[in-house]
């Protein structure tokens, strides 16, 4: 069972009142202790020879009772760690931390549209519409101050991107504070800039990044960092749709929402 979801259960039983020990995320005789308390105040919910099961199936099976209760299909209450009670407790995991449920990320499909004719994310297109790497700066003006991801103290009121994009981008960025306000945009770090123009190759890879022709944008990158996915990246949120909305308009692509990682990073390319 994974660490973080064993601290949730190890939580879970100390805010119900049973005395699973520390929260260290390993499974001990004081949380098996606990965890038994809890599933016999539960029994009428459990199949009738649970009693007999080990401790650890009895662990899952207290998981699963918790997903129930909270309206996530975890499957049968039968103590088994199936595919149904990974994603179960995954989305449990999220909802204690967040109070929010995740999206249905398989229905989720970003908008495909291209108003701006971005090119493909391929160098010979974007040579030939942006210009070569590095060259064909200008300075955006933003509607809204941005704080530096790394130095929260340094505010910018402009960055550097490519002229091609500059429209669009404040375009974005004025829905953003007109429909969030500065307050909320403090609230959701949409303020938190992670960098624009930066002439490198990709992580990890042998292309140029995005960044190097700079229409790349990254925001929040420690909330939203490279290899995470939805279950950790907090722009994966519903609180978030209307930003990832007003990019797509745009036809931006955001990776986060397109790939399921990097969902700090949005783009002026297709894939």
């Amino acid at each position: 069972m994974k660490t973080a979801v064993v601290r949730v259960i190890q939580q879970t039983l100390i805010n119900e009142g049973f005395k699973p020990g520390t929260v260290d995320g390993r499974l001990g005789d004081n949380s098996y202790r606990a965890i038994n308390e809890a599933l016999t105040k539960r029994k009428e919910g459990l199949p009738g020879d649970w009693a007999a099961w080990s401790n650890p199936r009895k662990s899952i099976a207290y998981l699963q009772l918790l997903c129930k209760e909270r309206s996530i299909d975890s499957g049968d209450i039968d103590g088994f760690w199936g595919p149904q009670t990974d994603y179960a407790a995954d989305t449990l995991t999220q909802l204690l931390a967040t109070g929010e449920m995740p999206k249905p990320w398989r229905d989720e499909t970003p908008l495909s549209v291209n108003p701006n004719n971005w090119p493909l994310q391929n160098e010979a297109e974007l040579n030939t519409y942006y210009g070569a790497v590095g060259t064909n700066q200008v300075s955006l003006a933003l509607p809204y101050p941005h704080r530096v991801a790394w130095d929260l103290k340094t505010t910018i009121n402009s960055y550097q991107c490519n002229a091609k994009v500059h429209d669009s981008a404040k375009r974005v960025l004025k829905r953003v504070f007109d429909h969030y306000g500065m307050e909320r945009i403090k609230e959701l770090c949409l303020d938190r800039w992670g960098g624009c123009l930066n002439v490198r190759k990709m992580r990890g890879g042998t292309q140029w990044s995005m960044h190097s022709w700079g229409i790349a944008i990254d925001y929040d990158p420690e909330d939203n960092q490279l290899k995470w996915g939805r279950d950790k990246a907090v722009f994966a949120r519903t609180d978030y749709d209307a930003w990832w909305r007003f990019w797509e308009e745009e036809g931006w692509t955001s990776l986060g929402r397109s790939k399921n990682y990097d969902w700090m990073h949005v783009q002026a390319t297709k894939l």
